[in-house]
């Protein structure tokens, strides 16, 4: 699937977690700490194709209510999983 991060345009297939590919989804300027969902550091906005996404764990929510990032648009780029292929591409911009 077309996933564009920050402009840079990856090809990220169904039911990869993105934390698996941060040293290349580091290219386009998303940061990655743990990768694991606890540090916080890869917050991004979902500017399109969220509903192509899993939705957050109970441990993705508490570290994002943690590190200050509380709307709905915001995720943990390392947790983010594409559940649906049914999307023209997925947009995400870091914060």
């Amino acid at each position: 699937m077309k996933v564009i991060i920050n402009g840079k345009e990856f090809d990220i297939p169904k039911g990869v977690k993105f934390g698996e590919l941060s040293h290349e989804i580091e290219k386009a300027g998303i940061e990655f700490g743990c990768t694991d969902g606890q540090c916080g550091v890869c917050v991004a906005r979902i500017i399109k194709g969220m509903e192509c996404l899993n939705e957050p764990s109970a441990d993705e929510e508490d570290t994002l209510w943690r590190v200050g990032a509380v709307d709905e648009d915001q995720r943990l780029t390392c947790q983010l999983i594409i559940e649906k292929e049914d999307c023209d591409e997925i947009v995400i911009e870091s914060e």
